[in-house]
């Protein structure tokens, strides 16, 4: 039951683990912030991330990395790698590329997605999909969709409101949209005081689409509508990030909280986002 409690915080947001490695300067992408991130449920750790967004004029790369920690990792010893790179095109994201690569108790899965100029992705899975799961979702249902770590990137216009949108997102089996609405304006102090500032709360509701209806997953995601979301401007409030998510579970309410932010490249615990 607590596995399928982290699946459903996963599938609202999917942050990063352990400490963030230092990023050297890139031409292509002079702007970016790095993001350390925890997840309880029912006040016990069960994982812990980092995510970086490197950003650059109208092209993004998105690196993230999270693990089962804590009592959870004892019995279930999980670390997901996740990256992601494409452009930005006004308040949407067009993803170009999606790796993806799992490793569950010493068992090792990858997944690669590449779009073409349609956006359509071409799927290659190690080892391979079983035809029933390849046929899970079709062409129309996966293309123009996001890859769930682009998900977490909102890009606004002339100081918009990242709320209020919908974000179809496709992880190369799973087909599921995200309804964003806006709930309200609010300060917070994240815990370690990872961030302390203001951020807009959005409620987040996820309804399945393909490749998930016959799940425990799925059920339960269509019973629970109670997942909030904190975002906050990055980048001079081009872009927001996540950084809290709350939402209910069968086994206790579940946070995520970012404990730790600061520039790329930049060794220190900036709690400020605003040395962007």
């Amino acid at each position: 039951m607590r596995k399928i409690a982290i699946a459903l915080v996963l599938s609202a947001v999917c942050a990063l683990p352990a400490a963030a490695r230092t990023v050297e300067p890139d031409e292509d992408f002079p702007g970016g912030i790095s993001a350390d991130y925890t997840i309880y449920i029912g006040g016990v750790i069960v994982a812990e991330g980092m995510m970086k967004a490197r950003l650059g004029g109208e092209k993004y790369s998105l690196q993230s990395e999270l693990g089962s920690a804590g009592l959870p990792k004892k019995f279930w010893d999980a670390r997901w790698t996740m990256t992601s790179e494409g452009r930005v095109d006004g308040e949407r994201l067009h993803p170009s590329r999606f790796a993806f690569t799992s490793v569950e108790n010493e068992e090792t899965k990858k997944r690669l997605l590449t779009y073409d100029k349609t956006g359509l992705p071409q799927l290659v899975f190690d080892p391979p999909l079983s035809p029933e799961e390849r046929e899970a979702t079709q062409p129309f249902e996966r293309k123009g969709t996001l890859d769930p770590v682009s998900s977490l990137l909102l890009p606004v216009v002339a100081q918009g409101n990242p709320c209020n949108r919908k974000l179809p997102v496709f992880d190369g089996k799973r087909r599921y949209d995200l309804y964003l609405t806006f709930d309200r304006n609010d300060s917070i102090t994240t815990r370690d005081r990872g961030y302390s500032g203001e951020a807009v709360v959005c409620k987040v509701r996820m309804t399945p689409r393909a490749g998930m209806d016959k799940t425990k997953l799925a059920k339960t995601l269509k019973e629970r509508d109670a997942t909030w979301i904190w975002l906050a401007p990055v980048e001079s409030g081009r872009f927001y990030i996540p950084v809290r998510v709350q939402m209910r579970t069968p086994v206790g309410s579940a946070v995520l909280d970012v404990v730790r932010l600061r520039p790329l490249g930049v060794n220190t615990a900036a709690a400020s986002l605003e040395a962007n």
